[in-house]
């Protein structure tokens, strides 16, 4: 899931073009990217969309929902329970505690893979301390833009370290992955790729997107090298007659870790 392009529900048309984009998943956005006054309508549009089984790839496509302490959550929950098809996975914002998600699970009445999204300093501060008995996740994503809103900070690489590296390890901790938030500037495809760049090499999975032109950079920076597949075509090509255990290849030790980011490496190569 390197990908996740939000797609405001009262846009359901531009469906075709969010596919075309080659995104890995499309999400459909009630919260922020939808305003108060067309909360109802996007409602409605995903009922209806609901109805095809998301055209037959209901494992295409999330929901983001609003927000628990919101009144539109009641109302988002209420449409929910009257789809009797859902999409791959839900999305919930603002997450601060792990019983959030079970609350959300426990008003829906029915299992479905979550994906908490962590935009608030508490929500950094409690995310290794959680209790994720009875919760399956398609991911961890972390709301940027919100955070630093909260704490003050600009979205630089510094401000943004220690808590992408809390997201980061947090994931690792539950066996799910890691996604970051969105690049604002979509004009801006190298910064996109840049940045990207960056969260892949921290331990990110993924990355959300605002616009179709963003799939490409982010695609791009997750794509391996070439000298990253020649490394690892090499290590690969070396365990073959290496037997069992540690091995050296061009000066270094490889064992088991090495080996997986080496095998990981060849799987992303398109």
């Amino acid at each position: 899931m390197r990908s996740i392009l939000f797609l405001p529900l009262d846009k359901i048309e531009r469906v075709p073009k969010a596919l075309g984009s080659n995104a890995d998943k499309v999400i459909f956005d009630l919260e922020d990217g939808l305003a108060k006054d067309k909360k109802d309508f996007g409602r409605e549009n995903f009922i209806e969309f609901s109805k095809s089984n998301f055209d037959n790839r209901p494992e295409k496509f999330l929901l983001r929902i609003n927000g628990l302490d919101s009144n539109d959550y009641h109302d988002d929950i209420k449409m929910l329970k009257s789809c009797s098809n859902l999409p791959y996975s839900i999305a919930i914002p603002k997450i601060e505690d792990s019983k959030e998600c079970k609350s959300f699970l426990n008003d829906l009445g029915k299992d479905i893979l979550v994906l908490p999204q962590i935009e608030t300093p508490k929500g950094i501060a409690n995310i290794e301390f959680w209790n994720v008995e009875g919760i399956n996740f398609s991911g961890i994503g972390f709301g940027s833009a919100d955070f630093t809103a909260m704490t003050g900070g600009d979205m630089g690489i510094d401000s943004l370290a220690y808590s992408r590296g809390k997201i980061v390890n947090a994931s690792a901790l539950y066996n799910t992955i890691a996604l970051d938030g969105v690049w604002l500037d979509f004009r801006d495809a190298e910064g996109c790729f840049s940045e990207t760049k960056l969260i892949k090499s921290m331990g990110f999975k993924g990355k959300f997107a605002i616009h179709p032109d963003q799939i490409e950079p982010i695609h791009r920076a997750y794509n391996p090298t070439d000298e990253e597949l020649i490394w690892a075509k090499g290590v690969l090509k070396a365990s073959e007659t290496a037997g069992t255990g540690a091995f050296n290849f061009e000066g270094k030790m490889v064992d088991a870790p090495v080996l997986a980011r080496a095998k990981s490496i060849i799987e992303r190569e398109v």
